[in-house]
């Protein structure tokens, strides 16, 4: 079956106005996200194909590091190879925004696509590699809002604002595809009249209230949530029934990676439903969170979290370094926990380090 590389082969040679974007160009903007582009455009406005001169040159991108659970090579390879093709490599790059704060707890990062026939994409990036990200990821289960998702209504409507003439779509991956969704939902009505599709590519779904309220009904129709068979992260909270169900070649927690996602044609392979592994995780998460009352989802969340960062770790790659005897560390910190809090903890943290033996 076909990759995301075959694809950019397959189709580079057509432009968007000729082969308006899909699902797989979704992806393809999703991940490129992940790239720094403070170093690609240096503060200016770049098409994909300039940024890339230098970047993508001799191969140096192989070097950069993007984290522990980013497969690093394969998205900054998209990103060369689709600055290579007819179809991405005019595409005008702007409005690059990146925010991090550990002390608040928020990581927001987005940039846009100006790309043929009229049309811009609005790309959120999901979750990094700081801790931080992944801390205002889990406060989804006690708040309303996150900060990142407040941002990414403004960003949404600051661009729709700056470029009027424009049609919009908007992409992200893991935790940028629920800032795309949420932007769709929560914009003013006149950038939901020009958004084409909002895509979610395995991302963390919401609360039932927001899927039944009247917003999300205005938008529903142009929102595409794709997740993979044995889903983890896409099957937090509720997906709403806009969403569908692709075939991964990994295993476990790494089916996240689109790239393990095979493609027949300009679609991913599409199965009927989740795998029993995937209809297991929805229901335990469920389970869960269904036994704690808000504050009890706060103080576990904020709990966890406050361990971890006694290890002085910012990132979860700095946060593996210690291995074991890190982890000893933690374990002795949360010692006033009940049992299930502590067995729940003690999971999330061990499969962390199961992440950098993979």
């Amino acid at each position: 079956m076909a990759t995301i590389f075959e694809y950019l082969k397959w189709r580079g040679d057509l432009p968007f106005s000729t082969v308006r974007p899909g699902e797989v160009d979704g992806v393809i903007f999703a991940m490129t996200a992940y790239v720094d582009y403070t170093k690609l455009c240096h503060g200016e406005t770049r098409t994909m194909s300039e940024a890339a001169a230098g970047y993508c040159a001799d191969g140096k991108y192989e070097k950069v590091n993007l984290g522990l659970i980013l497969p690093s090579r394969q998205i900054n390879k998209t990103f060369c190879e689709a600055a290579r093709t007819r179809r991405y490599g005019g595409s005008l790059i702007t409005d690059f925004k990146d925010r991090t704060d550990s002390a608040e707890g928020y990581q927001f990062s987005a940039v846009t696509y100006h790309i043929d026939g009229g049309r811009m994409v609005v790309v959120f990036r999901g979750t990094d590699d700081s801790i931080a990200g992944w801390r205002e990821d889990c406060r989804l289960a006690f708040l309303d809002e996150i900060p990142a998702q407040r941002m990414a209504v403004e960003y949404l409507e600051m661009v729709a604002a700056k470029y009027p003439e424009e049609k919009i779509y908007i992409t992200g991956h893991s935790k940028g595809g629920n800032l795309s969704v949420y932007s769709a939902i929560k914009c003013s009505d006149g950038v939901k009249e020009r958004i084409v599709r909002a895509y979610s590519f395995d991302g963390p779904g919401f609360s039932r209230s927001i899927l039944n309220s009247e917003e999300y009904g205005k938008i529903r129709d142009k929102i595409s949530v794709i997740i993979p068979q044995s889903s983890t992260v896409g099957t937090m909270f509720e997906k709403g029934d806009r969403y569908g169900v692709v075939k991964s070649t990994n295993t476990g927690v790494f089916q996240h990676d689109p790239y393990s996602w095979p493609l027949e044609g300009p679609r991913f392979v599409k199965l009927k439903e989740l795998s029993k592994v995937g209809k297991k995780n929805e229901e335990q998460f469920r389970k869960k969170m269904s036994k704690m009352t808000v504050e009890e989802k706060r103080e576990f969340v904020e709990t966890l979290f406050d361990v971890i960062y006694a290890t002085e770790a910012t990132t979860l790659t700095e946060l593996t370094r210690g291995g074991l005897k890190k982890f000893n560390t933690i374990i002795k910190t949360y010692g006033g926990l009940d049992k299930e809090r502590k067995e729940m903890m003690t999971e999330i943290l061990l499969r962390v380090l199961e992440l950098k033996k993979a």
